[in-house]
């Protein structure tokens, strides 16, 4: 039973070098992943390399030539697309931690098996999660920096982000910028932001210590409160704004501490809530 179509990425520009085509397949027990790239068809090492290995994080592989052109087929061994899991949930600083680290040793590993990562197809409807691990494509006529290629996939992180979780949005706008330069160690990155989330930890410690003991709140705190106590009452109009202002509530703070420089220098970040007012709109 086939699902899906053939689609391009090359608009996407995950595959801006070679123009691919990606059709999905589901039977009872898997789902299988076709792509089809117009270069012909070769039995080299790579492809016996993952044939005839069990490589963490790769998916199952069997390859064919057709018409001069060539056919990966993937098996994903169950779960769900990125893109699908992440159509229903929001990203959240664990989840972005997550697929960070495994993507880090998934590399590690390619490179073990003499492998070049730059081959990892990285569009979210290729990469495979199943019970919190991930399961990549490796596409061997695939030619793409990394760099660049990871850089992409954190534009995806701060499309789908829980913007009530300050964390998730430091993680993921910190990704984001950091990955813009074209030669950058994702494990110092990593390492930077544990370090500034514990000193941030300490500083909302103090911050909530400083709070009055005697429940008088400022006018934007009890904005806050009323919000919170409102979120679950029937969906007026009004109360779907207070909700969204209760959305991006946090993440107005976030940016501001960055923007000012508390979090460092970040004058040049752009959000997706600048220009909206506290319904959300433009």
């Amino acid at each position: 039973m086939s699902e899906g179509s053939d689609s391009e990425t090359g608009g996407d520009d995950q595959m801006e070098e070679i123009k691919t085509g990606i059709t999905f397949e589901n039977e009872w027990n898997q789902s299988r992943i076709h792509i089809d790239v117009p270069v012909p068809y070769e039995e080299d090492y790579q492809m016996r390399m993952l044939e005839n290995n069990e490589i963490p994080g790769i998916m199952k592989v069997t390859g064919c030539g057709r018409d001069g052109e060539s056919r990966y087929t993937f098996y994903t061994g169950g779960g769900v697309s990125m893109e699908k899991k992440f159509e229903k949930e929001t990203m959240e600083r664990d989840s972005i931690m997550n697929f960070t680290g495994q993507f880090m040793k998934i590399v590690e590993n390619l490179k073990n098996y003499m492998l070049d990562p730059g081959k990892l197809c990285l569009d979210p409807s290729c990469i495979w999660e199943k019970e919190g691990i991930y399961s990549f494509c490796y596409v061997p006529p695939l030619e793409k920096d990394l760099y660049q290629a990871f850089h992409d996939i954190t534009e995806f992180f701060v499309r789908k982000l829980d913007y009530r979780d300050m964390e998730g949005i430091y993680l993921a706008y910190m990704l984001h910028k950091a990955t813009l330069q074209e030669d950058y160690d994702l494990e110092k990155i990593l390492e930077e932001y544990l370090n500034g989330e514990r000193e941030r930890e300490e500083e909302r410690k103090k911050e909530e210590n400083s709070l009055p003991s005697d429940g008088i709140f400022n006018l934007e705190e009890e904005e806050d409160a009323d919000i919170s106590e409102n979120m679950y009452q029937i969906r007026s109009d009004t109360a779907y704004a207070m909700e969204e202002k209760e959305r991006y509530g946090p993440m107005r703070k976030v940016i501001g501490k960055i923007r000012t420089g508390r979090w460092g220098n970040w004058q040049d970040l752009i959000t997706e809530i600048d220009g909206q007012d506290d319904t959300g709109k433009i």
